[in-house]
């Protein structure tokens, strides 16, 4: 008899070291809803003390609704079938994966349920990033293949050969690739306009400091701004490559921009300098650069190019409203 005393006292003993021990909020409840046991990490859901054991769960101060769980406890001791569920605590916000199981005694004898509750609140928010992240990419893949396809379908348009057609598409791609590549470095952080000048002149083997001049305020465009921006950057490089400056050692290119808040609205003033190269002239017709220049711009960004052909070299000037939509730096109010 008193060794089996003593057995009871070291599994109430173990018992107890493992119900302070453990790190999962636990309640157990008899028959009655009463409160028998509890773990200490429960104390952070419900508001327990050692004096509450024998006490009705009803009559305890929670973070959570407790009342919702009642009828699951009850059906638990009703049919012995476990029950799953969620639990929000409406304060703080945090969600909890509850269990309630059926408590048995030593002797087998249903003696109330066991409650759990686990944390699972940074899951959660990871999940939802994870769909927010996957929705943004499938969105991102479409606006990637309408890219595309206009690239080509406009290519095609304005190429007199299947050569031309090719050579430009590739290299209008390649612009494009070289800004996806920008985006998926900083998402969140914009395009800055300085390296995206500066990595499509380096394409074309322009050398920095001899042949170009890159300056201007910081700023940071928008992701699908950054495409538009940047295969108007391409058209003008090419065009620099074929028949103007970059044509001939002796070209240069200067590439400015500057801020003019004093404007209303507020805007980019973006110009594209180029001498030293052959004579200029201006085209027999338009052709995707120009429009892209001209219209896309226009209609993408609301802005206003100006294409002056002057014989010692190519002039753009490109005007783009401060807008959210458009830019990420400088910060726009409104």
């Amino acid at each position: 008899m008193a060794h089996r005393v003593q057995e009871l006292t070291r599994a109430t003993s173990d018992l107890k070291n493992f119900l302070e021990s453990t790190q999962i909020a636990t309640v157990f409840l008899d028959n009655d809803l009463r409160v028998m046991k509890f773990t200490p990490a429960i104390t952070q859901i419900l508001h327990l003390v050692e004096t509450d054991t024998g006490r009705p769960i009803a009559h305890i101060k929670a973070r959570v609704p407790i009342e919702e769980l009642y009828e699951d406890v009850r059906r638990v001791l009703r049919t012995l079938a476990s029950v799953e569920r969620e639990l929000s605590a409406p304060d703080s916000g945090t969600r909890y994966i509850v269990r309630i199981l059926p408590y048995r005694s030593i002797d087998n004898f249903i003696a109330g349920v066991v409650i759990t509750f686990i944390d699972v609140t940074a899951i959660t928010r990871a999940e939802e990033r994870q769909r927010m992240l996957l929705a943004e990419l499938q969105h991102r893949v479409r606006n990637t293949l309408g890219v595309v396809r206009s690239i080509a379908r406009r290519s095609a348009e304005s190429a007199a050969t299947v050569e031309e057609y090719a050579s430009h598409l590739d290299g209008r791609l390649n612009a494009f690739a070289r800004t996806q590549a920008l985006v998926t470095r900083d998402p969140e952080g914009g395009v800055d306009l300085e390296y995206l000048v500066v990595e499509e002149l380096l394409a074309y083997n322009a050398r920095e400091g001899e042949q170009m001049r890159v300056s201007g305020p910081k700023v940071r465009l928008q992701p699908k701004a950054a495409e538009t921006f940047a295969l108007a950057i391409h058209e003008l490089a090419t065009n620099a490559m074929k028949y103007g400056v970059l044509s001939q050692s002796t070209g240069r290119i200067e590439v400015t921009w500057r801020l003019e808040e004093s404007r209303e609205p507020a805007e980019l003033v973006f110009e594209w300098r180029e001498r030293g190269g052959p004579q200029v002239k201006a085209p027999a017709r338009k052709g995707f650069g120009t429009e892209l220049l001209e219209r896309t711009l226009a209609f993408e960004f609301k802005g206003q190019t100006a294409i002056a052909f002057d014989p010692s070299g190519l002039h753009c000037t490109i005007a783009i409203p401060l807008n959210k939509r458009t830019f990420h730096t400088p910060v726009v109010v409104g």
